[in-house]
């Protein structure tokens, strides 16, 4: 067996008369992987399939009934909480003082999770899209789709989504 490539070969060559008898230096060989790792890093992102797909494509992860989320006193004027409750996470939001939204956490770009960024902004950590805390439109990044937004009642000092 060839020690050099590991091929069932005899042949004793050394690596150096291997890639220059193939044309090929180290500094090719080490350009030759660095392209196709550059390959499969844009392939990460993007796919065979449609890159924004629907929220309604993506399962948004409504809650099955209303379902607790949240304390009122919990989302601050302006911002955005992330809400789990039941298996079901949501990105609740008052825009203005005692208006109230549920979106979907699920990102309409490739389905990531959403985070709320220091309570101001619901942000896709994967590919950096941003969405708006009044319509769940996107502001920036790839998504081109607006997150789903789920129904929400006030019960008390409660938010109810579902």
């Amino acid at each position: 067996m060839c020690n050099t490539c590991g091929c069932s070969s005899a042949n004793s060559s050394s690596a150096k008369e291997i890639t220059e008898n193939a044309g090929m230096t180290r500094r090719s060989a080490v350009g030759a992987v660095g392209a196709g790792a550059g390959a499969l890093a844009l392939t990460a992102c993007g796919s065979s399939m449609d890159s924004n797909v629907t929220a309604e494509a993506i399962d948004p992860g409504a809650p099955a009934e209303p379902t607790d989320m949240a304390a009122v006193a919990d989302v601050p004027v302006g911002g955005v909480i992330k809400a789990t409750a039941q298996g079901t996470s949501v990105m609740i939001t008052q825009p203005t003082e005692g208006t109230f939204h549920a979106f979907s956490s699920v990102c309409t770009h490739q389905g990531c999770q959403i985070n709320a960024q220091k309570e101001k902004t619901m942000n896709c950590p994967c590919h950096a899209s941003v969405f708006s805390n009044e319509d769940g439109a996107p502001q920036g990044g790839p998504a081109e789709t607006a997150l789903a937004e789920f129904p929400l009642e006030i019960k008390g000092d409660r938010i109810w989504v579902g």
